[in-house]
Formats: C-alpha cells, sequence, structure tokens
C-alpha cells in the first residue's frame, strides 16, 4: 500500500469519525434541550404526554427498544429512516430524562454528568487508538449488561436497594467497556462498508455511543445520589 493510498484511507476514516461523532452531539443536544424544556417550561405538558402514553414510561421504554432494533436492521438499507429514528429516539430520551432528572439536586446532576463526560472521553481515546482487538470486551460487556437488565427487572419485586447500588457499578463497569469497544467498530465498520453510503452506519454507531454515555450518567447519577 503506498504513502497516497495510507492518506487517503485515514482522511476517509477521520471524516467517517467526524460524522459518528457531529450526530451523537445532535443526539445529546436534543435531549439537553427536550429535557430542559420539559422541566423549566412545559413540566405540565410533559407529565400529561408521559402519562397518556400507553402503558406510561413502560410504553415509552418499548417503543424506544423497538426504534433500536429497527435502526439495527435499516442502517444499511435506509440511511434517512437511521437518521430520522435516532432524533426521535433522542427527543425521547429527553422527555424521559426530564422527569428522571427532577428527582435529583442540581450539584448531584452536575457531578455525574461530569464524570461520565470525562470517562466517556477518555474510554473513546483508547477504543479509537488501542492496538489491542476489544472484541472480546464487547462481547462480555453486552452478554453483562443482559444480566443486570435481568437483575434490574427482578429487583422492581425486591426493592432492594443495596442490589440497586451494586448494579449501578456494575452498569458503570460495563460500558466503560463498551464505549471502548464502540469506538474501536466505528474504526471496523468504515472498513467493511467503505465506498458505500455510509450516513446511516454512522446514525447508528452515533446511536450506540449515545447509549453509551446515557447509560453511563445515569448509573453514576444513582451512585452519587447516595454520597
Amino acid at each position: 500500500m503506498n504513502n497516497h493510498q495510507v492518506i487517503e484511507e485515514t482522511s476517509g476514516l477521520n471524516l467517517f469519525y467526524a460524522k459518528v461523532y457531529g450526530i451523537f452531539g445532535l443526539g445529546i443536544g436534543i435531549s439537553a434541550l427536550a429535557a430542559y424544556l420539559s422541566m423549566n417550561i412545559f413540566m405540565t405538558q410533559t407529565l400529561n404526554f408521559l402519562s397518556r402514553f400507553p402503558l406510561g414510561l413502560t410504553g415509552i421504554w418499548l417503543v424506544e427498544i423497538g426504534l433500536v432494533i429497527l435502526l439495527s436492521a435499516k442502517a444499511q438499507k435506509n440511511p434517512s429512516l437511521t437518521l430520522a429514528g435516532f432524533i426521535v429516539y433522542s427527543l425521547l430520551n429527553g422527555l424521559v430524562l426530564s422527569l428522571t432528572l427532577s428527582f435529583y439536586t442540581q450539584a448531584t446532576v452536575g457531578r455525574a454528568f461530569v464524570s461520565a463526560m470525562v470517562t466517556f472521553i477518555g474510554m473513546s481515546i483508547y477504543g479509537v487508538f488501542t492496538k489491542r482487538d476489544l472484541t472480546g470486551i464487547g462481547r462480555a460487556g453486552i452478554g453483562l449488561l443482559w444480566g443486570v437488565i435481568i437483575a434490574t427487572l427482578i429487583n422492581l419485586f425486591l426493592q432492594s436497594s443495596g442490589v440497586d447500588y451494586f448494579l449501578s457499578y456494575a452498569t458503570v463497569l460495563i460500558f466503560v467497556g463498551l464505549t471502548a469497544y464502540d469506538n474501536q467498530q466505528i474504526r471496523n465498520m468504515y472498513f467493511a462498508t467503505v465506498g458505500q453510503d455510509n450516513l446511516g452506519i454512522a446514525a447508528f454507531m452515533a446511536l450506540q455511543l449515545y447509549l453509551d454515555f446515557i447509560n453511563l450518567f445515569l448509573s453514576l447519577l444513582r451512585i452519587f445520589s447516595r454520597d
């Protein structure tokens, strides 16, 4: 491979990372704006919407899961739908966040956000530049995440604060690993689809990063609220 090809591949990869992180930033911005407006201006309307939504918060949670599955299937086939779905997901999650954050102090939210951002940036840099194959970490993280989800559902009946505290720490560790893994996957996905329209792939990878960051933030929020 000559120098021209190396420069071309590096430039293309950098542009793809920029596209993914641009969409990721858009999603975080939409969620933050939706949460702020819902908490400070449209609280009554937001509560009415959430209460009247079929099955309430559970219904929204199911819609979000459906969106993730849909976007996974349509990422390569329908880029515009994938990007639109990500925007809708970010908006819905912003509404849910507005209700969640209302239970915590501004100081706790600030500490959790800064800690999540620093952790996310650090693991993202590691995932981008490491030469180590993180596939094993990614598979282990996904497997453990399913265990945490099942344990969380069980704990809805047990109502154990100790179990909830443990699961919060476990979730932080899981998404620390997944953040690094997903950043490495961005590079792998670029080379696997090079020459194709990668907007849909970029939007789907942005969704993965969004989920990593939000779950880090919410887990740290629960941990800091107990200090």
